[in-house]
């Protein structure tokens, strides 16, 4: 079963039971917790309210409904909360691994390689610092020189500390040399042959 279906199923068992969410997605000790509370809290209000209306008092009948009803409910953002942890800690897994991988093609020379690892969170590098510099490197490895200025450029803008300072000059410094050693050439031998 998927992430995703896991959690959908997990959502429909704690309208059902508050709490059986919760263990449907591993949470078993919270998940029985919570279960057992709303399970004593649900019966003491059936029976203050209905079962034996005249052996509670109305303020006991009506804590025992406010007790199951906050039950359930707390029971519902436990487990949305839950679920937004666990898929924020997968993405930053992915991440790391991805950004692990880029760095270990980077040192062995492959922007190829780096570039295709980097391609799941190309679309974060418009706010993420670490993920536009490697960006960057990648296409200045690559000698992409006007997407790699640009991405340069980008660096610049998300490193309000100026942490990338020294390696945006020295990669702006290989893109021009690259840019004029393509310009000597093309002017030795404007055909391209």
């Amino acid at each position: 079963m998927s992430r995703d279906h896991e959690q959908s199923f997990a959502r429909w068992i704690n309208l059902l039971v508050p709490g059986g969410g919760l263990i449907a997605i591993g949470e078993v000790w919270t998940g029985v917790v919570v279960a057992l509370f709303f399970a004593v809290s649900a019966n003491a209000a059936i029976a203050a309210r209905l079962l034996l209306p005249d052996e509670f008092s109305p303020w006991l009948a009506g804590l025992c409904i406010g007790v199951a009803a906050g039950t359930y409910i707390g029971a519902q953002f436990r487990l949305a909360h839950t679920v937004r942890e666990r898929r924020r800690a997968a993405e930053q897994e992915q991440r790391r691994a991805a950004l692990t991988a880029v760095c270990d093609r980077l040192e062995r020379g492959d922007g190829d390689g780096a570039l295709e690892a980097l391609e799941p969170l190309r679309s974060a590098g418009g706010q993420d610092l670490l993920v536009a510099f490697r960006l960057a490197q990648v296409l200045t490895l690559k000698r992409d020189v006007s997407p790699a200025l640009e991405a340069w450029q980008q660096v610049r803008i998300l490193d309000r500390h100026h942490v990338y300072r020294r390696q945006i000059a020295n990669g702006e410094c290989v893109l021009s040399g690259a840019a004029s050693a393509s310009e000597e050439r093309v002017a030795r031998d404007p055909n391209g042959a």
